[in-house]
């Protein structure tokens, strides 16, 4: 006998409230609960998602090209994606494996002047494709080959250490070991970390140099360990994720949600939003996701406001060129082919580095810039977005919201017991599990949500 599908009434009201990747999945996965069990609503501030906003489309008439501008940029890697690279098979979301060509130099520190990719001290290839090594402009043969050497050896003892040198875990009298004290603790030459390794992975977090040393060893750690070996990837459009998690979800754009909070006496969950035109909304619901970033949790969600404060996150500017900058002919050559070009520049004074993506169209996205370039000529698109950024005691805060890894942890009287779901409330988003703030986290913890709600995830048996 078929299953009577439950009327409106019948039915749990669950609002999402934003259309980020880990807002999208999660309404996806309840909106298409085979029993129907849910009826979602999602709700965004802007007037469209936010998934894909702040991407770009660069038309190159001359040639009659079309290519799709990420930003930020969306790679991600085998290993360590496994559940986002199963929900796209699942979804038919198309990807391609991409390469790339990554070159460091140092900013010169003296005037403030935009330079030229020349003067790069290093290149290196993802998974080494290319080979043998590219050796820099201008760079002489003895002193590049020693410097291969060095860096091969630093590499390989930092991976080796990943693999067999687990970081400290927390206690009750510590907190968990932070990366500067797990690379202090491994002796990992400071030439190689202030100029090769951070560069890499504070790109990969769009933070500053010493928030990522604050970063919990164990995230940067898993990171390597996981994607070791493993191909990159880039959706071919953005788009389609949205469009295709998106479809047939009641939403709501131009919706600020202003406050949550649970309704005495009951189980429900009471929301105030305004929309663009100054309209006051009160509605109750059963449920309520909140898939934005801790500062916005904090702000509208009492129980959670002292324990967001605690999470530092931090405004990231990426601005995409059409033209603008030179480049040496050997990153030329690299953007001719399939290669991206990733620029590294960093500055020792300011200890940031400045990414710069380079597109084989010679379209350019700079990536915590050094200093303001959003009006400079040729700019398409600026946008700023927040990023949120790991520390033993954040990380300790999240585990214990979302009981992960709790073994070991201190427990601090002054912190929220406050538990995913309580009242009804539950988050989402890249910083919602115990690993560095990517999409990967995104996926787990809308899975985790689905699977609080009794559904099964369609695509876990899906193969990789």
């Amino acid at each position: 006998m078929a299953a009577t599908e439950p009327s409106n009434s019948a039915k749990q009201t669950v609002v999402v409230v934003g259309s980020g990747l880990a807002g999208l999945a999660t309404a996806y996965l309840l909106n298409s609960d085979p029993c129907q069990r849910y009826s979602v609503t999602l709700l965004e501030c802007d007037s469209h998602f936010s998934l894909d906003s702040a991407s770009v489309t660069i038309r190159d008439e001359a040639q009659r090209t079309v290519e799709r501008i990420d930003m930020p940029m969306r790679a991600f890697a085998q290993g360590y994606y496994n559940n986002l690279i199963r929900m796209y098979n699942y979804l038919g979301i198309r990807y391609n494996p991409q390469l790339f060509v990554y070159t460091f130099s140092q900013k010169n520190d003296s005037p403030v002047q935009r330079e030229t990719a020349q003067g790069s001290y290093f290149v290196h290839t993802s998974n080494s494709h290319k080979l043998p090594p590219i050796r820099p402009d201008g760079m002489r043969l003895i002193p590049w080959l020693l410097d291969l050497v060095y860096v091969a050896a630093c590499y390989l003892w930092w991976s080796l250490c990943c693999f067999w040198i687990p970081p400290k875990p927390a206690t009750h009298l510590r907190e968990c070991e932070s990366l500067n004290e797990y690379m202090r603790r491994i002796m990992l030459p400071q030439r190689f970390v202030v100029l090769y390794l951070v560069p890499l992975l504070a790109s990969v977090a769009t933070c500053t140099h010493e928030a990522l040393l604050q970063f919990p060893a164990r995230d940067l750690i898993e990171y390597r360990k996981q994607s070791a070996g493993g191909q990159h990837f880039r959706v071919a459009e953005l788009d389609q994720v949205q469009r295709t998690l998106g479809a047939g979800l009641d939403v709501r754009f131009s919706t600020v949600v202003k406050r949550v909070e649970a309704v005495q006496g009951s189980k429900k969950v009471r929301i105030l939003s305004t929309t663009s035109d100054g309209f006051e909304r009160e509605e109750t619901f059963d449920h309520v996701v909140l898939a934005v970033a801790p500062g916005v949790v904090g702000k509208i969600y009492q129980p959670l406001e002292r324990a967001m404060t605690q999470i530092p996150s931090t405004l990231v500017e990426s601005v995409a060129q059409t033209s603008g900058m030179k480049w040496s002919p050997r990153a030329r050559e690299s953007v001719s082919g399939a290669a991206h070009t990733l620029h590294f520049r960093t500055s020792t004074v300011q200890a940031q580095t400045e990414s710069i993506h380079v597109y084989p169209s010679g379209a350019i996205v700079t990536t915590c810039p050094f200093h303001d370039i959003s009006s400079a000529e040729n700019v398409v698109k600026s946008a700023k977005f927040f990023r949120g950024l790991r520390t033993p005691r954040s990380r300790r805060i999240v585990n214990s919201i979302f009981g992960e890894n709790m073994d070991g942890f201190r427990v601090d009287e002054k912190d929220s017991v406050w538990r995913n779901g309580d009242d009804n409330v539950w988050l989402v988003g890249g910083w919602c599990w115990d690993g560095m703030v990517l999409l990967e986290g995104c996926i787990v913890s809308a899975m985790r949500v689905a699977q609080a709600f009794s559904i099964d995830i369609p695509w876990r048996s899906t193969s990789l």
